[in-house]
């Protein structure tokens, strides 16, 4: 079976289980952000490496359910031998050649297991749902990898562009302070430190360029896309706005459910079911069990005292065949006593789920009102920066300030920008990992559009 066309059953398990809500709409999604993320995003769900591997656990899982369905079908087989023998037999003299040829085959139909066969049949539909939910929630999962990772090429980006300019700045420097040297200004120990500084700035400026060409190779295997060009790479993350309204609706909603919405939640739903089916099978064992049979046969029979006599004898057969386990030691009580504490375990542990969950949900709101508010001071220290820039700038038209002020205000621009864009990296990924909690990320539809 092709993995593609495994796939294709995901699209049923989305409409079950995840619909968009109209507060989501409106978020500032990287994707809607960056509209080339949203198709690297689309594409990972073919070409991610990672994807193709979660790919074959769907495939894994549908043959699992057919196994498990194989019990309520009928089965086929038989076998027929032909033998040449030389007899030597104690009541007469001589050897004599013996032919024989022999068959069975039969069809053996399940007929009545008290709805075992059908409860297993069923247990190995609900193990394939959960490797469903598991595919689509796996793909989540990559997808908030890949918008931490392609913003964080923005950030790097910028760092890199700002380790060039520090570069060309202390050069700048250090061009001067050699000049003044040279005037016999300063002293050989005073510009040690600013040819150390340069050094340092082009180490910085190397390590910077490494990292975002590391980074870049990193998005393109996990992507499963090719590797970005510098230009198709954004220069800045965009000033982004916060109100609170949307999340605290998203909150509210998630919470007033009885039963989560969410991958992990409705596995742990499924699985319970699962172990009910397998507590309902434990009573039967003890029961009997009906099969219908239809086949043919030959074989060789003696009739008289003289077995030498052998008659060929075909035979065509139907009827209703029985198995039943009267005593099994104590084995099969066991086992419902073991499937019932399981069940009470998963009780328990389905209670402590929906806690962490709602807990998780509402410390992921915190979480995001912090970023929020950091994200604002960042914002308003670029604000303060350019202006300072802008001032500086026209004060060396005057003639009031050097050159080297401008370039280290501008410098600070620079370091500004950089912390702006990772506070808002941070309010985007915060924001994502809140919509993954409460199960209103819209990225999976990605997977329901196959």
């Amino acid at each position: 079976m092709k993995i593609w066309k495994l796939l294709t059953s995901v699209p049923l398990l989305a409409v079950n289980l995840w619909a968009a809500s109209p507060a989501v709409q409106d978020l500032p999604l990287p994707e809607k952000i960056f509209p080339q993320l949203d198709g690297i995003l689309k594409k990972a769900v073919q070409q991610s490496p990672r994807m193709l591997n979660r790919a074959l656990d769907l495939e894994i899982a549908e043959n699992n359910r057919i196994q498990a369905r194989a019990n309520l079908l009928p089965s086929l087989g038989g076998y027929a031998n032909y033998f040449e023998a030389r007899d030597t037999r104690a009541d007469q003299s001589g050897r004599l050649n013996v032919t024989k040829i022999s068959y069975n085959f039969s069809l053996n139909q399940p007929l009545f297991y008290w709805g075992e066969r059908r409860n297993n049949a069923r247990a190995g539909e609900i193990q394939a749902d959960i490797v469903k939910g598991q595919y689509r929630d796996g793909y989540r999962a990559l997808a908030q990898t890949l918008r931490s990772d392609y913003l964080r090429l923005i950030v790097l980006k910028l760092a890199s562009k700002r380790g060039v300019y520090y570069v060309q700045f202390t050069k700048n420097q250090l061009a001067q302070e050699e000049e003044r040297l040279t005037k016999k200004v300063i002293s050989e120990y005073q510009i040690s430190a600013v040819r150390l500084a340069a050094e340092q700035a082009q180490l910085i400026s190397e390590r910077a360029q490494f990292d975002f060409e590391m980074a870049r190779q990193s998005f393109a295997r996990l992507s499963g896309t090719p590797m970005l060009g510098d230009d198709e790479i954004p220069d800045d993350v965009p000033v982004l706005t916060y109100g609170p309204a949307p999340f605290d609706r998203l909150l509210a909603d998630f919470l007033g459910q009885k039963d989560p919405p969410t991958i992990e939640a409705y596995t742990f739903r499924q699985q319970w079911e699962s172990e009910k089916l397998n507590y309902s099978n434990q009573k039967k064992r003890l029961l009997p069990k009906f099969n219908f049979v239809l086949g043919v046969s030959q074989d060789d029979q003696s009739y008289t005292i003289n077995v030498a006599q052998r008659y060929r004898v075909n035979s065509r057969f139907t009827g209703v065949t029985a198995n039943w386990t009267i005593f099994d030691g104590f084995t099969s009580q066991a086992a419902v006593r073991n499937s019932l504490a399981r069940l009470r375990q998963m009780d328990n542990d389905y209670r402590d789920l929906t806690a962490r969950l709602a807990q998780q949900a509402q410390t992921a709101v915190r979480q995001l009102n912090f970023s929020a508010r950091g994200m604002s001071i960042a914002d308003r220290s670029v604000v303060a920066c350019q202006g300072s820039l802008k001032t500086r700038q026209d004060d060396f038209t005057r003639g009031v300030t050097s050159e080297s002020d401008v370039n280290a205000a501008r410098l600070a621009l620079y370091d500004a920008r950089i912390n702006a864009s990772n506070n808002r990296n941070e309010y985007l990924g915060r924001m994502v990992e809140f919509l993954g909690i409460v199960f209103e990320d819209p990225v999976v539809a990605n997977v329901s559009d196959k």
